[in-house]
């Protein structure tokens, strides 16, 4: 950025000094470049909190109402900020998100700001490219080229300028075994370094100052800079660091922290071992692996989706599976050294090829060792069982993994992130609890006070959106009845005959998805949408085409969707979306609280249930001339103690709690 753009030998046309209200105010450059421009102080707001953090070398903790634009609130000041060499990464937790980044909010950025550099750059996990020399290996190996989807898997390949598994139109089922690996790469060794996609987007990344990326390679990054010689990780240093969609960091940062072991990961080296070394003396080796794994994992099979293994295996039945676990290692010690020992006659390709997976072997021999040590203080153990669906969609047998997951990451993220970097900015539409950012520092370990600031929408909510709590209708619990469920459905389908669809119901179980999904087949009249019976982006596709349907979701649905306009009239939600209490993790954390002299529900439950329940409300209001109503069929919001904490926090929308009130709302 130049130092003085209105110097005295500037041309008289030249544009002043860039400033923020210069871009975001009711003159600024973003009007000239944007049709649907309105002018938002909240954008200004925010984006000012920001700079003022940045200039003090401080973390700034900011929620940002839905309609505030807080993408470009950041990547404005930021982008001012990219004197003198410094770097940003912008970390997201969605790929829509990361997408719109890329394809719309910096390219809006650099045409509104011409006069700095701005070099961005999009960088993923190293699974998310494709491996040159794996799929040379592939293109002689008969498992890979009897597959179906090979040919036209081989015709991308000759096309494809990124590698990126993302552009590929269709899915391979063998993609990790062509995908760029840490135990097969070759670095500056392989032959195709100059023309790796992995190792160009690296490239890229270094020459770029603005590097966009996920949380889960964002705290990859911190784990290979900790491992590596010099202390370098997968990205460049970096001066300054915006996370958004900082609500779902701590998840992100556990499920990259811990150790998994798949009743798939050891049949399938065998089978690799098998096919790479036929006749080399390692036939029995494999069949060993095999069965050992399968006593592991048959050992855990119905014994639930989700389970502490310490709560449903007595210590007869976990030293058994221990003593199965030291097999395993051995066994996989013994072939990552025997093929090793043929590694040293082969050519230079397949010399590699065969260390990649002795290496690839030491690396499961490791995680079966961790995954079979006397379970930790600080990490709870548990297994998680689902359908495994076969080729053909049909569930066929269990699928068991097995997890050594930290109950706590705040002291990590401390020591491995926030201490390190003094330029941080967390953000998200729904970061606050109870009007504050208590527990979102405690949970993410944030130690130093940072700037914060809450920003609420631009819309009015007031005339915009109503927020109904049936007061007549049961209150939930555990074992929901069917006359409850059958009240549930009678509410739902009187909501949506008045908007005539156009409805989505959020619900915070499978079962509760289903048991109205049964009722309403024969309540309504219009088209139903049920998650799980096609990916999401098409049910979302169908939704839409549809004119007035209802679509029925959980998870997926409940954030990150955008849905503006007359498309969206209704949203419906079945409960405070409390976490299962004895799900594992949710248990661990809950019992660590209790430990530390705690109140685990006002701690830890509500604070979460609130996040979640500010991004169910926040799917219906998407833009000013928005309109809508919001149900929640929770009466615990109108009977509980902590039922006005929840309401409090939400956006400031009319209320209801009878249906004529709703009535004349609708008909305003």
């Amino acid at each position: 950025m130049p130092e003085n753009p209105q110097s005295e030998s500037a041309p008289a046309n030249a544009r002043p000094p860039v400033t923020l209200a210069g871009i975001f105010g009711p003159e600024g450059r973003l009007k000239d470049h944007l049709s649907e421009f309105e002018y938002r102080p909240q954008q200004l707001e925010a984006a000012e909190c920001i700079a003022h953090a940045l200039e003090q070398n401080r973390t700034c903790i900011i929620e940002a109402g839905t309609g505030v634009g807080k993408s470009l609130a950041y990547l404005a000041p930021v982008a001012l900020a990219l004197a003198d060499n410094r770097k940003a990464v912008i970390s997201t937790y969605t790929i829509n998100l990361q997408e719109q980044l890329v394809l719309k909010d910096i390219p809006t950025l650099m045409a509104i700001l011409p006069e700095l550099s701005i070099r961005p750059c999009l960088i993923k996990g190293k699974g998310n490219y494709l491996c040159k020399q794996d799929f040379d290996q592939a293109l002689g190996d008969l498992f890979h080229t009897a597959e179906p989807m090979f040919g036209r898997l081989r015709s991308w390949v000759a096309r494809t300028k990124t590698g990126d598994k993302a552009e590929l139109p269709f899915d391979y089922p063998h993609w990790n075994e062509i995908a760029c690996n840490n135990d097969t790469c070759r670095a500056r060794e392989c032959r195709y370094f100059d023309v790796c996609h992995y190792y160009q987007v690296r490239k890229r990344a270094a020459a770029s100052n603005l590097i966009v990326v996920n949380h889960a390679l964002l705290l990859t990054d911190l784990i290979a800079a900790e491992a590596s010689e010099d202390g370098m990780g997968v990205l460049p240093q970096y001066d300054i660091l915006v996370v958004d969609e900082a609500h779902h960091l701590e998840d992100a940062a556990t499920s990259t922290l811990e150790t998994v072991l798949g009743d798939w990961e050891l049949p399938t080296l065998a089978d690799r071992i098998r096919r790479s070394l036929a006749g080399q003396g390692l036939a029995d080796c494999c069949e060993r692996i095999e069965g050992i794994s399968a006593s592991i994992f048959d050992r855990l099979r119905n014994r639930g989706s989700e389970f502490t293994i310490s709560d449903r295996l007595d210590a007869s039945e976990w030293s058994k599976i221990v003593q199965s676990c030291d097999a395993a290692a051995a066994e996989l010690r013994t072939a990552a050294l025997e093929i090793q020992a043929v590694s040293t006659d082969a050519e230079d390709e397949d010399k590699e090829r065969l260390l990649g997976l002795s290496r690839a072997a030491g690396r499961l021999a490791e995680a079966v060792s961790i995954i079979k040590r006397d379970p930790q203080a600080e990490l709870v153990k548990w297994c998680e069982a689902s359908p495994r669906q076969s080729r053909r969609g049909r569930a066929s047998s269990q699928r068991v993994v097995i997890h050594d997951t930290p109950i706590t990451v705040a002291d990590l993220l401390w020591d491995k992130l926030w201490s390190r970097t003094q330029r941080s900015v967390l953000t998200s539409a729904t970061l606050a609890t109870s009007g504050g950012f208590g527990y979102l520092r405690s949970r993410l370990g944030i130690r130093s006070q940072p700037d914060e600031r809450l920003i609420g929408s631009p819309f009015d909510f007031a005339n915009q959106a109503m927020l109904y709590v049936p007061a007549h209708l049961p209150p939930p619990d555990r074992e929901a009845s069917p006359e409850y469920y059958d009240a549930i459905a009678d509410e739902i389908a009187r909501i949506v005959e008045m908007s005539q669809g156009r409805a989505f119901l959020l619900f915070t179980s499978r079962r509760a998805l289903d048991e109205a999904h049964t009722r309403l087949l024969a309540r309504v009249p219009f088209p139903l949408f049920r998650q799980g019976d096609m990916p999401p982006q098409k049910l979302l596709k169908a939704y839409l085409e549809s004119e007035n349907g209802c679509l029925l979701g959980n998870q997926t649905f409940w954030e990150g969707v955008d849905v503006p306009g007359t498309a969206l009239s209704v949203v419906i939600i079945d409960r405070i979306p409390f976490a299962v209490p004895d799900s594992p993790i949710t248990k661990a954390r809950t019992d660590a609280i209790k430990a530390a002299g705690g109140n685990w529900f006002a701690d830890y439950s509500i604070p979460q249930a609130q996040i979640r329940l500010k991004q169910g409300f926040g799917r219906l209001i998407r833009s000013r001339t928005d309109r809508g109503i919001v149900c929640i069929l929770d009466t615990r919001l109108l009977t509980r103690w902590y039922g006005a904490e929840f309401i409090r926090f939400l956006p400031p929308a009319s209320r209801a709690s009878l249906w004529p009130r709703v009535q004349r709302f609708w008909n305003l």
